[in-house]
């Protein structure tokens, strides 16, 4: 009975490895937390000012190094295995975008330059990454500065309001749910000793590192699935807010791919000029290169760098949360959605490649579930607000009203549901 059991759980094993057939791989999606950085606030020992010199909140050199690893990393799988885009850097099959705070323009150019093979000059190619100011930056820059949508955390938290919900909810939580093994360790040196542990430069003492190796993840990883609105802490409109621009473009994107062939038969001579959602640059389809059966050329790897907020909550909604095991996403974690076509059709394989150490880790989709069709349906059961469709007439004036204002966000994330 034990070898058979032993044996199912092998067959399990393999079944969540290799769900389906692969086929060919189509468009790669990356959403990617920055890199290794400095606490927002405060430092866990006298030193480390000297050592994260660029300071609070700021890209550490460590950081700098392990978003280029990463991104070497993603390199050898998409490129040198995949083959998927050109190592020489070809303008249409990439795209970058990345929230406009410094630490992750930082990280993406650091990232990104690990993709390309360099100048003949020996330099490195740094292609263009979009990005836009904080406060216009609905996509990727999370936003707490809505008083709605906080009942229960208020309720949980005994807060009275929630005018600066994220850093009273933060000292609540340090207050009421501190663990007990970290009882050493001072409360408001969370993110200062989490930041600092795997900084080799920086030596803390024994106790601040037992908090951060596990209590402290354990901790901080409740307080972001909180702040975003996934996880034990769902709630539907904060999770909205957090991703829900973010989920329809990944979405948007694999339609695209998916109707591409039947758009490119029918423009097969010219170009497809269309405007880009979210009020973004025109992406333009060039249907003159002779690279696929087509005879067309679109995007291929679309990478969005960001914070922990944002890849945790849409780990949530793609169903993958589960994977980072209620630990704190690492610095340059990064969710990756892999759209293939084989014989069946289209479908979706979502990876967690949790740190720049780490390996791409299967997130467990099933054979059913991981097809396209079944994948949008996250469209359904989390963005009920009516007629919440990007292409929407009533949808499309919306963003049209937001970009044409100096609004962060369109009326809709703000409101009472």
């Amino acid at each position: 009975m034990i070898q058979r059991l032993l044996l199912l759980t092998a067959l399990a094993e393999v079944a969540l490895s290799h769900p389906v057939e692969e086929g060919e791989l189509q468009l790669v999606q990356v959403v990617i937390r920055h890199g290794d950085r400095a606490a927002q606030d405060g430092y866990a020992t006298d030193k480390s000012a000297e050592v994260l010199f660029r300071g609070n909140g700021e890209l550490s050199d460590d950081g700098i190094d392990n978003a280029h690893q990463q991104g070497f990393d993603f390199k050898k799988r998409y490129v040198d295995q995949y083959k998927l885009f050109d190592e020489r850097y070809i303008p249409s099959e990439v795209r970058f975008r990345a929230s406009t705070v410094p630490r992750v323009l930082m990280s993406a150019g650091s990232f990104s330059n690990a993709l390309f093979k360099r100048t003949r000059g020996g330099n490195v190619v740094v292609p263009p990454i979009y990005t836009k100011d904080y406060n216009d930056d609905a996509l990727l820059a999370p936003d707490f500065s809505c008083t709605n949508g906080w009942d229960e955390v208020q309720t949980a938290l005994n807060l009275t309001n929630t005018d600066n919900i994220a850093n009273d909810a933060l000292v609540a939580m340090e207050q009421q749910q501190w663990p007990d093994s970290c009882k050493d360790v001072p409360a408001n040196k969370v993110d200062a000793i989490i930041a600092e542990l795997p900084n080799k430069a920086i030596k803390m003492p024994l106790a601040y590192d037992k908090c951060a190796m596990m209590p402290a993840k354990k901790f901080m990883y409740d307080y972001i699935e909180l702040l975003g609105g996934g996880g034990d802490h769902y709630n539907e409109l904060r999770l909205k807010r957090t991703v829900g621009m973010l989920t329809q473009e990944l979405l948007d994107n694999m339609d695209d791919v998916s109707n591409f062939e039947i758009l490119c038969r029918l423009s097969i001579s010219r170009a497809i000029e269309r405007p880009r959602r979210n009020g973004e640059l025109f992406q333009k389809v060039s249907c003159a290169s002779k690279t696929d059966k087509t005879g067309c050329k679109t995007e291929k790897f679309r990478v969005y760098y960001s914070h922990d907020v944002n890849v945790l909550a849409l780990s949530h909604v793609f169903r993958s949360i589960g994977t980072f095991k209620k630990i704190t996403p690492a610095f340059s974690s990064a969710l990756v959605l892999e759209l293939w076509k084989n014989s069946k059709g289209y479908h979706v394989k979502i990876f967690l490649k949790n740190g720049q150490d780490a390996e791409f880790v299967y997130t467990g989709l099933s054979e059913e579930d991981s097809k396209l069709d079944n994948v949008k349906k996250v469209r359904t059961f989390w963005l009920p607000i009516s007629g919440w469709n990007s292409r929407s007439p009533a949808n499309t004036l919306l963003r049209r009203r937001w970009n044409a204002t100096s609004r962060r966000k369109p009326e809709i994330d703000c409101i009472d549901e």
